[in-house]
């Protein structure tokens, strides 16, 4: 393993330990209350989600029979689950066969998120569904991200990717975006008991300032390009006949005197 790749997986080990930090724990349980409110609309064979540790299930509220978690670099697995060992960027997934992906997190932590796109746009059917969680640069979690990001502390330890990025990136990849939401409008802070001081402000938060929320969720749909035939302008090549006289046409099944 190269040490880029080895430092990846070092980052993502740590940030799926985040999740079971009070912190972690309260973002985890707002991201599955988003989902449980997008997932039940979406509909298919099957659904697959990047993981980070066997804890991070988002898939429970979806009504797609076949779940399945791709965990990334870890090896506890819950017998219960439907899971694969891979890397992110390279899927061992049928193209054209997957009808949701849930990403939680993991474009902030990708060696290379382009190619991760890619592969997410190659194993989606037409008119899948990708879905997105990242936390937002343009909010109290991006200056915290500033600050603490040199320090190597998690979740301040990822790239954050800004809502107008992942529409560019999407767009190439001809998608479109059918919508953007950002939530979990309290604080970063570390304490369980100040978490829970600023609870009211995720009411508040939707109403006076949603640009600002700490986390979003954006929705894409793989588009599917039609292939209207061309029609073929068939001309029949006129023939001289001799001494510059041309061919009469005989479009309208007579000949012109």
């Amino acid at each position: 393993m190269s040490p880029e790749k080895i430092k990846t997986a070092s980052l993502r080990e740590r940030f799926s330990r985040w999740f079971e930090s009070p912190l972690g724990s309260e973002v985890f349980n707002s991201e599955e209350q988003q989902l449980q409110d997008i997932l039940p609309e979406f509909f298919g064979y099957h659904i697959l989600q990047y993981g980070y540790s066997a804890g991070s299930d988002y898939l429970e509220s979806s009504r797609i029979v076949n779940k399945t978690i791709l965990f990334l670099d870890y090896t506890e697995i819950k017998q219960s689950l439907n899971a694969i060992h891979t890397s992110a960027e390279e899927l061992p997934v049928a193209a054209d066969s997957i009808d949701v992906i849930v990403l939680p997190h993991i474009l902030e932590y990708s060696k290379d998120p382009h190619k991760l796109l890619r592969e997410m746009e190659r194993v989606l059917i037409g008119e899948g569904r990708a879905i997105i969680i990242g936390i937002n640069p343009m909010s109290l979690w991006g200056l915290w991200h500033l600050f603490l990001c040199w320090w190597g502390e998690m979740p301040w330890s990822g790239r954050l990717i800004s809502i107008p990025r992942i529409k560019d990136w999407m767009s190439l990849l001809d998608f479109e975006v059918e919508k953007t939401k950002r939530f979990f409008f309290i604080p970063p802070l570390r304490s369980q008991k100040l978490l829970h001081k600023f609870k009211p402000l995720e009411r508040l938060g939707h109403y006076c300032w949603p640009i600002f929320g700490g986390l979003y969720i954006v929705i894409a749909k793989k588009r599917v390009v039609p292939l209207n035939p061309i029609k073929m302008q068939w001309r029949t090549k006129k023939k001289v006949i001799g001494a510059g006289v041309i061919e009469p046409s005989t479009r309208n099944g007579y000949l012109r005197k």
